[in-house]
């Protein structure tokens, strides 16, 4: 299952080869933008989310998430990524596992979130 940590890892492996330079990353269990980085003078910041819930000890844990959940999770996101737009601190992207669930969510959206510079990956 694509956790959320897996899904950082993704992203930071793919920022990377393309030449950013990582400047944080922020796990499930900690606060803050899953993924900051910079190259030529630019700020990404990037939210990530995943397919299901890797915290032990939770009801849900191991367990994908329904469809409820992932629209939170997508809704989520997307006003972190505005309010970073909004602010103009940095470039704003949101990241989630290819997974059916999420493309069905997504994809009616896309238009705009690209007229709003959220990048998606």
């Amino acid at each position: 299952m694509l956790t959320e940590d897996v899904v950082v890892y993704r992203v930071r492996d793919h920022l990377l080869a393309d030449g950013w330079e990582i400047v944080s990353l922020a796990m499930p269990d900690q606060q803050g933008t899953d993924v900051v980085a910079t190259r030529d003078g630019l700020r990404l910041e990037v939210e990530a989310k995943g397919a299901g819930s890797s915290k032990p000890g939770t009801a849900r844990y191991g367990k994908e998430f329904n469809q409820a959940q992932v629209t939170e999770k997508v809704g989520a996101a997307v006003l972190k990524a505005l309010a970073v737009v909004s602010a103009g601190r940095a470039q704003a992207a949101i990241a989630f596992p290819d997974l059916p669930l999420y493309r069905r969510l997504t994809r009616p959206v896309q238009r705009a979130l690209r007229q709003l510079a959220i990048l998606g990956r």
